[in-house]
């Protein structure tokens, strides 16, 4: 007969298993992917890290296949979209929104009218959560 495990009989059964290899209780907290369980403090400098390590300010806008939109694929947007852990901390790590690159194509109005609205918010966005960072913008 096979015995069905909720969260309390596979913590019981890891006390079991663990009492025979190690002292002390394991919880089943372990088995979160330890990025998880890292201090907000040490996941910002690691954003911190990988921001000041790139060759360029990040772009905010990405241009494919003659569209327009924002940079999600790189940091410091990226992080956002990883988990709400990541995108809290990222919007209170302001250094990492301090640098800022923002590239329009040229001759391509056609692309740029109907974001005219989103691209100011979008800005402004970014500049926010820069807060009183001294602020290097490349145009």
């Amino acid at each position: 007969m096979m015995e069905t495990f909720d969260k309390k009989n596979m913590e019981a059964v890891m006390q079991r298993i663990d009492a025979s290899h190690s002292p002390g209780p394991v919880s089943l907290n372990h088995l979160e992917p330890p990025i998880f369980r890292l201090p907000a403090e040490l996941l910002q400098e690691i954003f911190l890290l990988i921001v000041n390590a790139m060759s360029d300010c990040p772009s905010i806008f990405s241009f494919e296949n003659k569209n327009m939109s924002a940079n999600f694929s790189s940091p410091p947007l990226l992080f956002t979209r990883v988990c709400r852990l990541w995108r809290v901390v990222a919007h209170s790590t302001t250094g990492i929104w301090s640098c800022i690159n923002v590239e329009l194509p040229g001759c391509v109005t056609h692309v740029i009218k109907p974001l005219e609205p989103f691209l100011p918010s979008l800005l402004q966005f970014w500049l926010a959560l820069s807060g009183s960072q001294p602020l290097t913008l490349r145009i």
